[in-house]
C-alpha cells in the first residue's frame, strides 16, 4: 500500500511539474509561422487561437477576450471548455473570429497540434479573403456512396493522382490521367456533388495543404484508396495532393489562385500538366487493373447498404442512459451545429459521433463526445433531406445517469457531454430512457 501511495504521489507531482500543453502548442505555432511563408497574404499570428486542453480554454493573441477569460502571462484562460469551443474549427469569440483547437486527448505532440491550429487559422483567412471557397455540406448527406460504377471511377482517379505524386518522371502524364478519369466521373453525377468536391478541395484541401507544410509532411493516398462513404475524408488527401503536384509542375501557382480565386485546383493542374514535357506519356491502367478496381467497388457498395442496417442496430442496442427528444407536430428541431467529419447515414436517420447541437425557439440541446464520454446522437429528419428540412426526433445514447429537472413546463437535463433545456415541454423517464416531448417551438430566433 505504501508503494502504491508513493507512486500516486509521484504521478501527481509529475503532473504538477509538467509544462502546460496549450502554451507549448502556441510556441510551436509561433515557431512555424516565423520560419516560412505558408501562403501569400496569410499571417497566422494575426489570428487569435483558442485551445481547450481538457481542463481550461486558453486564448492567445486576442484583442478583447470575452467575459470569463482571466489574464495569465501571454494568454487568457477560461475555466473548463468555453461554449464556443466545440471542435477544431473557427468561431466568433468576443466579436473576433478565432481559430479553435481541441487538445483534450493525449497522444498528439505540440508540433502536430500546432499544424492543426494553422489549418484552422487558414480557414479564418479563407473566410475573409475567399468566401467562395466552400461547399454545401448538406449535399454530402445525399451523396450516392453506394453507386459502384462511380466508386470505381473515383478510385481509378485517386490511383492516377497517387502515381503522379510518387513518380516524378511521369507526374504530368499521370496528372492527365487523373483529370481524364475525373471528367468522366463528374459527367456522370449530379452537378451538385461535383461542386461539393471542388469547393471542399479549395476549402479543406488547401487548409490541409497548409497543415502538411507546417508539419513537414506530404500527402499520402492509400493504395486501396478510401472507404466508399469517406468522400470528405478523401478530399483532405486529394486536395493537398493536387496542391503538392502543382508545387512540382508549376511553382508559384498560389499567386495565380490569389489573383483569381474563382479558378479550380483541377483547372490549374490541367494547365500545368499540358505545359509539361511529354516524356513518359504512355502511362495508363491495364484492363486487369480496371477490372479489379470495379470488382472491389461492387463489393464495397453492397457492404455499405448492409452496414447502414448493422450500424443502426448497434446504436439502438447501446447500453447506458438514453435521452430522446420528440419535436411537436409541425414544429421540428433545427440543426445549429454538427461535425460533418463525424456523421454517417444509417437506416432511418443520421448518426452523429462527435458533436450535435439542435434547437428551436423553445430551447436547445447540445451533445459533444469528449474526454470521459462515449456518446452518439441519432437524428431522424422530415422531408427529402435527412437534416436540413428539420428533425422530428433525436436520441442521444451512451450516457451515464443524467440529472433531470422538470418545473413549470421547463425541462433541463445534464450529463457529461450533454446539455439540454426546453420550455413548454414535459419529460417521462422509462427505465434508463428519458423522453422529452416538446409541445411547441419553431426555428430558433437567436443565439
Amino acid at each position: 500500500m505504501k508503494r502504491l501511495a508513493f507512486l500516486a504521489a509521484l504521478c501527481a507531482l509529475a503532473a504538477a511539474l509538467a509544462p502546460e500543453r496549450a502554451p507549448e502548442i502556441e510556441r510551436e505555432v509561433q515557431r512555424i509561422a516565423g520560419s516560412r511563408a505558408l501562403w501569400p497574404g496569410f499571417e497566422p499570428l494575426a489570428i487569435p487561437l483558442a485551445v481547450y486542453d481538457g481542463q481550461r480554454t486558453w486564448l492567445f493573441r486576442h484583442p478583447a477576450p470575452p467575459e470569463g477569460f482571466a489574464p495569465v502571462p501571454g494568454a487568457h484562460v477560461y475555466p473548463g471548455r468555453h461554449p464556443a469551443v466545440t471542435s477544431n474549427t473557427s468561431e466568433d469569440l468576443g466579436g473576433t473570429v478565432s481559430a479553435t483547437l481541441m487538445a483534450d486527448r493525449p497522444g498528439a505532440a505540440p508540433a502536430e497540434l500546432a499544424a492543426v491550429a494553422l489549418h484552422e487559422a487558414f480557414h479564418v483567412f479563407q473566410r475573409r479573403r475567399h468566401p467562395g471557397w466552400q461547399a454545401n455540406e448538406g449535399d454530402l448527406l445525399l451523396y450516392p456512396f453506394d453507386n459502384a460504377k462511380l466508386l470505381g471511377r473515383r478510385r481509378l482517379e485517386s490511383e492516377a493522382l497517387r502515381r503522379a505524386l510518387a513518380e516524378p518522371k511521369t507526374a504530368a502524364c499521370w496528372a492527365r490521367q487523373f483529370l481524364a478519369w475525373r471528367r468522366e466521373r463528374f459527367a456522370a453525377i449530379d452537378p451538385a456533388f461535383a461542386a461539393y468536391e471542388r469547393g471542399t478541395e479549395l476549402n479543406e484541401g488547401l487548409a490541409q495543404y497548409i497543415q502538411l507544410l507546417a508539419a513537414g509532411r506530404t500527402p499520402e493516398i492509400p493504395a486501396d484508396e478510401f472507404a466508399a462513404a469517406e468522400v470528405r475524408h478523401r478530399i483532405y488527401t486529394t486536395g493537398p495532393a493536387i496542391a503538392f503536384l502543382l508545387d512540382r509542375l508549376r511553382p508559384g501557382w498560389q499567386a495565380s489562385l490569389e489573383a483569381d480565386d474563382k479558378k479550380l485546383l483541377e483547372d490549374l493542374l490541367a494547365g500545368a500538366a499540358a505545359e509539361a514535357k511529354r516524356e513518359g506519356d504512355d502511362c495508363a491502367f491495364t484492363p486487369a487493373e480496371i477490372e479489379r478496381v470495379e470488382r472491389v467497388a461492387r463489393a464495397d457498395t453492397a457492404a455499405i447498404r448492409a452496414g447502414r442496417t448493422a450500424r443502426r442496430q448497434a446504436f439502438d442496442a447501446r447500453p447506458g442512459w438514453r435521452v430522446v427528444i420528440q419535436a411537436a407536430e409541425g414544429r421540428p428541431l433545427w440543426p445549429q451545429g454538427f461535425d460533418p467529419l463525424n456523421v454517417e447515414l444509417v437506416d432511418g436517420g443520421l448518426l452523429h459521433t462527435r458533436f450535435l447541437r439542435l434547437g428551436n425557439d423553445a430551447g436547445k440541446a447540445e451533445a459533444i463526445d469528449g474526454e470521459g464520454t462515449d456518446l452518439e446522437a441519432l437524428t431522424e429528419g422530415i422531408g427529402p433531406h435527412p437534416l436540413f428540412n428539420g428533425v422530428r426526433r433525436a436520441a442521444i445514447a451512451g450516457l451515464p445517469k443524467p440529472e433531470i429537472r422538470s418545473e413549470g413546463g421547463t425541462v433541463e437535463i445534464h450529463a457529461p457531454g450533454l446539455s439540454l433545456r426546453f420550455e413548454n415541454a414535459r419529460v417521462e423517464v422509462r427505465g434508463t430512457e428519458a423522453v422529452v416531448s416538446l409541445q411547441g417551438g419553431g426555428p430558433p430566433t437567436g443565439g
